[in-house]
């Protein structure tokens, strides 16, 4: 009795305090934990949870991870198929994904995941919230011989709309484009072609709002965007002989180009304007000899966690390794496998 008498006081108490205050400390909830305790406290704090205001701030609030799971896990049944990386204050955090995907991601859009399972005649897509374990499925593609498969998911903010993009490359001609399909997430029943043949295109990636692909020619992007679903072309910066690859950063593109065996030019796109930024340069050779049993003999980006955090992996070694760009610190983290045997995906919890 005594017990459900201080539980009612303490319930009492939790429901009487002011509106903003609830909406702060709910922001620094994660997103698991608001979803099975936080939300069942009382009426208050079940409203809030559900408004889409709190919804879009706690996104913006919430970290960004690195997702990491095996790209053949058939191979390897006793290994933890899907993690989280999360670098913090000298060290690198690592958690067991929540929510067990069964296919492949191909990406990662304000906490919602695209997962592919492949049948022998279907190309099967489905949007995920593993936070919330709901998935989404999204209409099967017919699989065609000779062709592979890139799907993309961005987020139109004005219409509140999310969009899959799948394109079809020949697998046997370098640039050669089989087909691209759209479609509006919850409103289309069916995916509607995409004109893009006469355009020479490979790599696909996406940002905050739009799809980019790579031009063959490396003389420009062409954009996407998801909102209005017109394209258009960026020319690079200049003309780049050594190598170089894009990155996305979340709400933009990314160039980087190499300068050395540890170092790389990076320069930001905005995508609305096209305008490139000159970035600070990432310089990895003072801070090789953190790592005395480590051999650097091939380092390579794969991800921005945010504009602060860069993720690489290392060539033939289980490594991976964060770079935090303003303050030059590094982590390491050492995975079960070499790098090259795992996917990585930059996401981040949700409630979306």
């Amino acid at each position: 009795m005594v017990w459900g008498s201080k539980r009612r006081r303490t319930l009492s108490y939790i429901g009487s305090l002011p509106e903003d205050l609830v909406f702060e400390i709910l922001l620094h909830l994660p997103a698991e934990d608001i979803y099975k305790t936080a939300v069942l406290v009382c009426k208050k704090w079940y409203n809030a949870i559900h408004s889409r205001n709190f919804v879009h701030k706690h996104l913006q609030h919430s970290t960004p991870a690195l997702l990491v799971h095996l790209i053949d896990n058939h191979n390897f049944p006793q290994l933890i198929n899907k993690r989280f990386l999360l670098p913090g204050r000298g060290s690198v955090e690592v958690s067991k994904f929540s929510y067990g995907t069964v296919g492949r991601v191909w990406g990662s859009c304000n906490g919602l995941i695209l997962e592919c399972v492949e049948t022998e005649d279907y190309y099967n897509l489905s949007i995920v919230n593993p936070v919330k374990c709901e998935i989404f499925g999204l209409p099967s593609i017919d699989l065609q011989p000779d062709i592979a498969y890139h799907p993309m998911i961005a987020y139109a903010e004005a219409s509140n709309q999310y969009k899959v993009v799948v394109m079809g490359f020949y697998i046997f001609e370098p640039s050669g484009i089989e087909s691209c399909v759209i479609l509006t997430v919850g409103v289309d029943k069916s995916w509607r072609r995409v004109d893009i043949k006469h355009l020479d295109i490979d790599r696909c990636l996406s940002s905050q709002g739009f799809i980019h692909w790579t031009r063959s020619d490396r003389t420009c992007i062409v954009n996407l965007n998801v909102e209005t679903e017109i394209i258009t072309e960026t020319p690079v910066p200049r003309r780049y002989e050594k190598r170089f690859r894009y990155l996305s950063m979340g709400s933009c593109l990314t160039l980087l180009v190499e300068c050395g065996e540890f170092s790389w030019d990076v320069w930001k796109m905005k995508p609305e304007t096209g305008e490139w930024t000159k970035m600070p340069k990432i310089d990895l050779e003072p801070l090789k000899g953190k790592f005395v049993n480590l051999v650097w003999e091939d380092v390579s980006p794969i991800g921005w966690l945010n504009e602060k955090v860069l993720a690489l992996e290392v060539f033939l070694s289980p490594v991976c390794v964060f770079y935090n760009v303003r303050t030059q610190g590094i982590e390491s983290l050492e995975l079960e496998l070499n790098a090259h045997e795992y996917l990585f995906n930059v996401h981040r919890n949700s409630l979306v």
